[in-house]
């Protein structure tokens, strides 16, 4: 007669355990050090303060806009705005971007 071979059970309990606590471990750091990074990051930021307190006379011209909906104030509204700087301006902001892009800011 042949000894009868019992094999062997490990138990997966706990190296599920294990697995799941260094998961958890892991997120946990990860979720840590993005808190970090963001803290640091709004920080650094910087507002020009010639973008703050700007006041130019088209500014004003919108802030006086009739809140009117009939077709004969939106057409005047829309006749006192002027856009003839409007590519200028936006074409100064990208120039402006680029720069601090270039420049590590």
């Amino acid at each position: 007669m042949q000894p009868i071979v019992v094999a062997e059970e490990r138990a997966v309990g706990p190296a599920i355990g294990i697995i799941i606590i260094v998961l958890v471990l892991v997120l946990g750091g990860l979720y840590f050090w993005g808190q970090r990074m963001n803290k640091t990051n709004g920080d650094s930021i910087a507002i020009p303060q010639e973008s703050v307190d700007v006041s130019d006379p088209q500014t004003e011209a919108l802030k006086q806009q009739s809140s009117s909906d009939d077709a004969s104030s939106i057409e005047a509204d829309l006749q006192s705005t002027d856009v003839t700087n409007l590519g200028t301006e936006t074409n100064s902001i990208n120039a402006q971007s680029q720069r601090d892009t270039t420049s590590g800011y």
